[in-house]
């Protein structure tokens, strides 16, 4: 989801301890939530967490996989350019973008891919897959943002969001009746998302080394370019 440091700066079991290893204990809690998921469907008597049991389209194979794909890399697109244009144009998201850097620390592109990979696929298979057939598409979205509870109130936008976000991803399980469409939408969004929480520093310090950065370039000295470009005659 939007502006998601998937199982370290939120989730179930979130880990707030600056800088140290955290892959394997993310690891450890989204496998322990798959096996909740899973053991809620046989709970219920039914295993299959894929397909909702009441979808709004009744499309039949492959019509509704493509429509949910497709859906879902709509979906993910769209809330990543989001991401990105309000933590360049807002303030609480700026401040929130930097305090999830800080809760980060660096990460490696095969950390990033396998938190984004893991979240994705254990959240939406308890909050979509078991909770929801269950429980709802209002209680399901209001949990999810419930586990993207912040050490602080800096934080509360990121749960806001992420209820907000809760609520897409269900409606996108509700309408295609496959977990493909929010599964997708989600991933896409962990993996761009981390990766830019990661990458971009949106403090004034770092914007400042930047321009004083292309400022100190010195041009070129005419004189010199001039006699760079001056044919040389031989003798």
């Amino acid at each position: 989801m939007a502006l998601e440091a998937a199982g370290i700066a939120g989730g179930p079991g979130a880990c707030y301890t600056h800088r140290v290893p955290r892959t394997p204990l993310a690891a450890l809690v989204y496998v322990a939530l798959a096996a909740l998921a899973v053991g809620w469907a046989a709970l219920r008597g039914n295993l299959d967490l894929y397909h909702h049991p009441a979808p709004w389209l009744f499309l039949g194979f492959p019509a509704s996989t493509g429509v949910a794909v497709a859906l879902g890399l709509a979906v993910g697109v769209a809330t990543i350019a989001l991401t990105r244009l309000l933590v360049r144009t807002t303030g609480w998201a700026r401040a929130l973008h930097g305090d999830l850097r800080e809760v980060l620390g660096p990460l490696t592109g095969a950390q990033i891919g396998a938190l984004a990979l893991a979240s994705g696929v254990a959240e939406e298979l308890f909050f979509r897959g078991a909770m929801q057939p269950a429980l709802g598409i209002v209680l399901s979205s209001l949990a999810f943002g419930l586990v993207h509870v912040g050490p602080t109130r800096r934080y509360l936008p990121w749960t806001v969001w992420a209820t907000v976000m809760g609520f897409v991803f269900a409606f996108l399980y509700r309408a295609t009746g496959e977990l493909a469409a929010p599964l997708v939408a989600h991933v896409l969004i962990n993996y761009e998302n981390l990766h830019f929480v990661v990458a971009f520093d949106p403090s004034p310090a770092a914007a400042s080394d930047a321009a004083t950065g292309e400022l100190g370039k010195k041009p070129a000295d005419p004189k010199l370019v001039l006699r760079a470009r001056r044919p040389q005659h031989p003798g």
